[in-house]
């Protein structure tokens, strides 16, 4: 608890910058993905949000449907939660694990965007 507390304390500033961002990009755009302001396509990590909500109510397959990086996003975000808030892991898996889920959400992205496929 102490480790959030620090870190809410030193980047205090940067929260509420994201929190600014995301209310003047609804306000102006009624989005705030700047991929669609800009270039009015689907980004890589479009559906997360969607994706997550649904897991989290239980229904595995419209999560999948929506973006099924989510998983390990959320995978890769507990396990970082985990070390650094609660016990330290023995083994750092976090950055190869941030790679490998990028890496993922990206082939996503190529295969539905380029070659129009979509496994779920």
């Amino acid at each position: 608890m102490a480790q959030l507390k620090k870190d809410l304390k030193n980047y205090w500033y940067a929260i509420l910058l994201v929190i600014i961002y995301i209310l003047t990009m609804e306000i102006i755009f009624h989005k705030t993905c700047i991929f669609q302001i800009l270039f009015h396509i689907d980004c890589p990590g479009c559906g997360l949000t969607r994706a997550t909500i649904s897991l989290f109510k239980g229904n595995i397959k419209e999560s999948l449907h929506y973006n099924y990086s989510c998983i390990f996003w959320l995978i890769t975000i507990l396990l970082f939660i985990i070390d650094r808030y609660i016990k330290p892991l023995k083994i750092k898996p976090f950055p190869v694990l941030f790679i490998i889920t990028c890496l993922i959400t990206i082939i996503r992205y190529i295969l539905i965007v380029i070659f129009k496929i979509n496994i779920f």
